[in-house]
């Protein structure tokens, strides 16, 4: 009897003790964290901070408070702090870092988030969690997102400041002189510029020189780009690890071409985290893949330290990318657009990957990786054509969008590239709808030749024409390295063209012929409709083609994105003094193609003289 008692006491404690594990380390369970405001805070208080430096094992380092900047940024302060201990005291501050925590008397203070230019020890601004908080409490049916182009430097005067703090900074060497101050006779003549510490942005698969050309964009993000192998840790992911202190990865391109920003968690509470303690981008509501990170080592440099690290498992989204905090939740993921990019040429390659859904960064990822994988597979320098077939799939839509053409390339920007974004960047960002891009795919066919011809003149078989006849051009091209080639065109001179008029016949190439369309039909390059729109974006003048225009003395209007030539004086009257906008001038012509084999390039015109009859 005595046994059996013994044996059930025993399962009821070990009952009793995994039920408390679970309710303990179970990371749907919210567990409380001590903070500590910012008016508890005062110079020479000492605690501690959370971070990884190697792998995934969270380290302490020390720190000591130097002050706090009161309203350093509108209703904000900042928490000015020194660290010390690892490797900090060879790197000072680490690209990396962003978003660990910090803790005075074991109440969480803030996030490590900014540094100074000027300062020869690692010493930190820390964001108050109060602060950071905050953006837990925004609503999340907020949908549109803001681009910050600010500049993230964060510089004040000193003078409202608490003397106190202002000696404990000077004595760091961490201001600097402001001469217009001290011009002025203002007192204490000393500004700080404090910014983000800079985000590693850890890309693999990337050509250096593509980067080379994106590092204006990522300076201005606050971006380090550092390459790196994309593979982490095979083992399952223990969220319960995930913790205040753990590296955390924000993944906006992955698979063959990957790249993912670098930050540090700050708080959890259940499924949802803060983080970085300044933004990624700071485009507001977001959502971007959320992933563990494995730290391989710190690179310590007099230019800035850098955390070398790769992502791991996907864990969850981050929702919210804001001034003072980045806001994440686990096991909530994000849809990404699935992309492929295929080169033929010289090699034979196919790229696939994964883009984040985003107005701001899809474009400039889409163009990343398209340029990276033509420089990886083909010159740079010297002359190729590049035949490009690009189809986005749009939710809700039966058919792509399909855009195709040729280009000369004369070596090193691959320009065409722009042509391949700018109807991404369109799409994404249209008035009519919100689209969904499901699917992107290019296939760019390179040969390395110049197929060129310019248009040298133009010969008319008479200049003296009358209604309804035909007569014939002769278009005289100027193949590259070739012997010129004369191209016949017969062109009919319409019935009711006015007599003892004059028509103009204009032959030009496809950047003129959209050039003389804005001038003679502005209303149609504006669309009333998302349909509209794409038509337009397909609507892509062959580089291939000699077009012939005539352009005829006769008016019309262009009115909802639709043509109306031709139309009464009366009406175009009427029209003219309508109390209605949306009606633009239309002038008349008649187009003509011809098919090339060169991709042509140039403008000639000539006038004909309409018979004043009998």
């Amino acid at each position: 009897m005595r046994s059996t008692k013994k044996i059930l006491f025993l399962f009821i404690l070990k009952l009793i003790v995994f039920l408390h594990a679970v309710l303990i380390l179970s990371p749907h369970i919210a567990i409380a964290v001590e903070v500590m405001g910012v008016d508890e805070i005062t110079p020479g208080m000492k605690g501690y901070g959370k971070t990884v430096f190697s792998g995934k094992r969270i380290e302490v380092f020390n720190i000591e408070v130097l002050g706090v900047l009161k309203n350093w940024e509108a209703m904000n302060d900042m928490i000015l702090v020194k660290m010390t201990g690892g490797p900090l005291n060879k790197t000072g501050i680490i690209a990396g870092m962003s978003g660990s925590p910090v803790f005075i008397n074991n109440k969480l203070i803030g996030a490590v988030s900014h540094g100074w230019s000027f300062a020869k020890e690692a010493i930190a601004g820390v964001t108050p969690i109060s602060t950071m908080m905050k953006v837990l409490e925004i609503d999340s049916q907020v949908k549109e997102t803001t681009f910050a182009e600010n500049d993230n430097t964060w510089s004040a005067s000193l003078n409202t400041q608490d003397p106190k703090v202002i000696n404990k900074l000077r004595s760091q060497g961490i201001l600097h002189e402001d001469k217009l101050s001290k011009n002025t006779n203002f007192q204490q003549p000393f500004v700080i510029d404090l910014v983000p510490i800079q985000t590693p942005l850890i890309v693999s698969g990337y050509d250096y020189r593509s980067l080379k050309r994106m590092s204006p964009l990522f300076s201005k993000l606050g971006w380090f780009p550092f390459q790196s192998n994309r593979g982490g840790s095979d083992l399952p992911t223990n969220l319960n690890a995930f913790v205040p202190g753990a590296s955390i990865a924000v993944e906006i391109i992955r698979g063959d071409l990957s790249a993912s920003a670098i930050g540090t968690v700050t708080y959890r509470d259940g499924n949802n985290i803060l983080a970085f303690g300044h933004p990624i981008i700071q485009t507001g509501t977001t959502d971007l893949p959320m992933s563990t990170a494995h730290v391989y080592t710190i690179l310590a440099s007099q230019s800035g330290s850098v955390k070398m690290a790769v992502p791991g498992e996907e864990i969850g989204k981050v929702t919210q990318d804001r001034r003072s905090a980045v806001v994440g939740r686990i096991g909530e993921y994000t849809q990404m657009i699935p992309c492929q990019t295929e080169i033929k040429g010289t090699l034979n390659v196919k790229y696939n990957f994964e883009i984040v859904h985003d107005k701001l960064l899809t474009p400039i990822l889409v163009q990343m990786a398209i340029e990276s994988a033509l420089l990886a597979t083909e010159k740079s320098v010297g002359e190729k054509s590049v035949d490009l077939r690009l189809d986005i799939d749009i939710a809700g839509r039966k058919k792509p969008v399909k855009i195709e053409n040729v280009y000369y390339d004369p070596g090193p920007t691959w320009f065409p590239v722009y042509n391949i974004v700018q109807p991404i960047t369109t799409l994404l960002n249209n008035k009519f709808q919100t689209t969904k891009i499901k699917s992107v795919k290019l296939v760019a066919s390179i040969s390395e030749t110049r197929s060129t011809a310019s248009i040298e003149n133009i010969r008319v078989s008479k200049k003296w024409v009358s209604p309804g006849d035909e007569i014939l051009l002769n278009i005289r091209l100027k193949p590259f390295t070739q012997e010129y080639v004369s191209v016949p065109v017969k062109i009919k001179i319409p019935d009711d063209v006015t007599h003892g008029s004059s028509i103009k016949v204009t032959v030009c190439d496809a950047n003129h012929s959209k050039m003389l369309e804005r001038a003679s039909a502005p209303g149609r390059l504006v669309p009333s409709s998302f349909e509209q729109l794409i038509s337009y974006i397909e609507d892509v003048e062959n580089n291939k083609n000699l077009i012939v225009k005539i352009r005829l003395n006769k008016k019309g209007l262009t009115y909802m994105g639709e043509d109306f030539p031709s139309l009464p004086n009366s009406f175009l009257s009427i029209m003219s003094l309508s109390n209605q906008s949306g009606a633009s001038p239309l002038q008349s012509e008649i187009v003509k193609r011809i098919q090339t084999e060169w991709l042509i390039n140039g403008k000639q015109s000539i006038n004909l003289f309409i018979n004043k009859g009998s």
